[in-house]
């Protein structure tokens, strides 16, 4: 299996989930333009982003949004993105953004399907051995639950229960001998944020209330990885993002329902409607997530050099088995900047010229890195 650099989201279901990575790859492409970088995806991750895309379009001409109806995961999904130079048609960075079910993350509801069962320790897998940890954050179930049983609502339908456990997980993991040198990122993502921010089109003015409120209500989440990584420094990142740009809150409705263990409690529905005719779709600060990864791969450079001044090639043989073996941040890191990959791509190149070019493509991949890393962040965001 190629190498690449891991990212998990752990989130309820109908977080916006889906959709946010819809607006990160756009606000990454957006971030690469003139650069002669490109963002590549996989044949399924295409496929999925168009269909999101394609529902979207649907609702701006028919005048009416329902954001419950551009759907959610049904399986796990492996969204695979990469950075590549153009005119290469091989090299390049690589991203593995994990997304499933939210209800996955209740064990009792897991339980009962079977593709939860079998493919969990895959998902586990994976957020072990991720940079970041994205946390899907439904800004209007915070900002809306105005009763105490609305507040009670919130807390089970924000997935809090579910989500330390996985935060617990990953910031142990993290903080393991072999992992407590790379980079690591909590960020946490409230979406659909454009009715209380006043920066992209909107007139709310309530960003300060969702900032206190998401610093009040996970702040559980923020000490239990901090606890749980005390010989290792982790960045906690505060992203607040418009995942459409064009779209407002009118009503946020709540009714009664069961949760999974049969309990009286209560469900949240917002009814939105476009913001301008015709609406314009400008998703705000989603590139924050992009910025973020090329951040921990920057911060690896210096490290990395030093390992690859050390490092040995091989024959073709052992050039394919170093493409598959498992690598950690700092081996895949070595393996994509340090132009093995080319290696292992075609070891029986021998042009000057060709290889000349491959160090440039390489260079370009660097500095677009760098571009990226270096861009300033969205006034929105914030370290913690």
């Amino acid at each position: 299996m190629t190498p690449s650099f891991k990212v998990s989201m752990v989130g309820p279901s109908r977080a916006g989930k889906t959709t946010l990575l819809t607006a990160i790859l756009a606000e990454t492409q957006a971030m690469l333009a003139g650069s002669g970088i490109t963002l590549v995806m996989d044949e399924e991750t295409e496929m999925r982003v168009r269909r999101n895309q394609k529902s979207l379009r649907r609702a701006i001409e028919a005048r009416e949004f329902d954001a419950g109806a551009l759907g959610g995961t049904q399986s796990l999904a492996l969204y695979n993105v990469g950075l590549r130079a153009l005119g290469n048609g091989t090299e390049g960075i690589p991203f593995s953004i994990l997304d499933y079910p939210g209800g996955w993350l209740d064990p009792s509801a897991r339980a009962r399907v079977v593709e939860a069962r079998e493919r969990w320790p895959e998902c586990e897998a994976h957020i072990a051995e991720s940079l970041m940890l994205l946390v899907p954050v439904e800004s209007a179930v915070l900002m809306e639950a105005a009763t105490p049983a609305q507040r009670r609502a919130s807390a089970d339908l924000l997935g809090f229960e579910d989500i330390i456990p996985m935060a617990r997980a990953w910031a142990q993991a993290r903080n393991l001998p072999q992992h407590r040198d790379e980079p690591a990122t909590l960020l946490l993502a409230p979406l659909k944020c454009e009715t209380y921010f006043d920066d992209n089109g909107g007139k709310g003015r309530e960003a300060a209330q969702l900032r206190q409120l998401v610093r009040e209500k996970y702040r559980t989440i923020v000490e239990t990885v901090e606890k749980e990584s005390r010989n290792r420094p982790v960045r906690v990142v505060y992203a607040p993002i418009d995942t459409y740009g064009c779209v407002d809150l009118m009503e946020g409705k709540w009714s009664e329902t069961t949760d999974s263990d049969g309990d009286p409690t209560l469900d949240f529905r917002g009814h939105y409607r476009f913001r301008g005719i015709p609406p314009e779709v400008k998703p705000k600060a989603a590139g924050t997530v992009m910025q973020e990864l090329c951040r921990c791969v920057i911060s690896g450079q210096v490290t990395a050099e030093r390992r690859r001044a050390a490092t040995a090639r091989g024959t073709y043989q052992a050039a394919l088995e170093r493409k598959s073996e498992r690598k950690g941040f700092w081996g895949t890191l070595d393996y994509y900047l340090s132009g093995e990959a080319r290696a292992n791509a075609d070891t029986r190149v021998t042009s000057q010229e060709e290889m000349e070019a491959a160090t440039r493509r390489r260079r370009l991949l660097k500095a677009a890195l760098e571009h990226i890393a270096r861009e300033p962040a969205d006034e929105r965001v914030e370290e913690w």
